[in-house]
């Protein structure tokens, strides 16, 4: 994920016909207000209210996209256009209970009470953007784990927040063209809501937050079928292994073992010297043994081919390589690592020569 293009999402044109729109619709509520009476500029501020309640899901919504590892906005959809959704009204009732409280409290502890509750907002918002209730949003615990998740990135969030009340006040205090302050406003929402999906998608892990399209989940399919395509290959082993065909049951593993990532081969050869152990089938160690010994010498693992060779002299006294220098550099090494006794055994043996695969 390009983590600079979430600061785009507000420009991309989903995103600008959303807030062109509703831009448009809300600066036709609030022109509206002030040609009406009372009654009449009371039901022109709650059609704008509502008319943003649908911009804030939206707002949740694009924290779900983008913390699920998008990077482009999402399309407003029929499911967005229900007033009724949730979370902005789950946070509404937060900034209006904590304004009631700091009220309350007025002096010094509601001016205290206010500035931990600017600093805990992004948290708040991170905690219904995963998914969490009110009850957990509300909790202060619950705060504390999520900026400690978001680390530095949480600064962040409050300099974007500062940026977007600044913006807003100037809005207002400069008394520009409604739409104008409007359209500055919604820009200013969804480029900070989109900041916070891009947060916790960074911060995914220190987070405990599974997205469906990560890297790691990626990584996690790509084994998953790698680990497939293994195991298909040591069946084709075996059987030629099982009916004495151990050249042939070799030249599989061989090509396994050349194409493989470097990072794979320690790991892949102990899991098929494992496999090979469990068949019971003497005859077909040596071949076995002497190709994985081979090429994890190629790569440059000898303390894991040495690892195998002993693996497979424990279950059988008579196995050898078929190549007598990569005996020789087994040895070697075996002789390096202290294994003294090991060193001058291998040095006595004479390979047995098998057509290499």
């Amino acid at each position: 994920m390009d983590h600079l293009r979430v600061l785009l999402v507000p420009f991309r044109l989903t995103s600008m016909t959303m807030v062109g729109f509703f831009s448009v619709a809300i600066s036709g509520f609030l022109w509206a207000a002030s040609f009406f009476g009372l009654a009449g500029a009371i039901w022109a501020y709650v059609g704008a209210l509502l008319l943003n309640i649908w911009v804030l899901k939206y707002c949740y919504v694009l924290i779900e996209h983008i913390a699920d590892g998008a990077t482009e906005p999402p399309v407003m959809d029929t499911d967005m256009l229900s007033p009724f959704e949730s979370r902005p009204w789950m946070q509404g009732a937060l900034i209006a209970a904590g304004g009631t409280l700091c009220y309350k409290l007025g002096g010094d502890a509601g001016t205290v009470v206010a500035v931990i509750l600017l600093i805990a907002f992004p948290a708040s918002a991170a905690l219904l953007g995963m998914g969490d209730n009110v009850f957990r949003a509300m909790n202060p615990l619950a705060w504390v784990r999520v900026i400690r998740g978001f680390g530095p990135w949480y600064f962040v969030l409050l300099g974007a927040l500062l940026l977007w009340a600044l913006i807003c006040w100037l809005a207002l205090a400069w008394r520009p063209p409604i739409i104008v302050a409007v359209t500055a406003i919604l820009i200013c929402e969804v480029t900070f809501f989109g900041l916070i999906g891009a947060c916790i998608w960074l911060r995914r892990r220190q987070l405990g937050f599974e997205p469906s399209r990560s890297p790691e989940r990626a990584a996690a399919r790509e084994e998953s079928e790698r680990v497939k395509q293994r195991a298909e290959m040591v069946d084709e082993v075996f059987r030629n292994s099982r009916i004495g065909r151990h050249v042939d049951a070799t030249a599989p593993l061989a090509r396994w073992l050349r194409d493989l990532e470097p990072d794979y081969v320690a790991r892949d050869a102990v899991h098929i010297a494992e496999q090979a152990l469990k068949w019971q089938l003497p005859l077909a160690l040596n071949p076995i043994g002497s190709t994985l010994i081979r090429h994890l010498l190629r790569f440059g693992r000898p303390e894991v081919a040495l690892t195998i060779y002993e693996m497979f002299r424990a279950r059988s006294p008579r196995f050898t390589m078929d190549s007598a220098s990569d005996l020789r550099i087994l040895a070697d090494h075996a002789d390096s690592v202290g294994k003294e006794e090991l060193a001058t055994s291998m040095r006595l043996e004479t390979p047995i020569a098998h057509p290499p695969a």
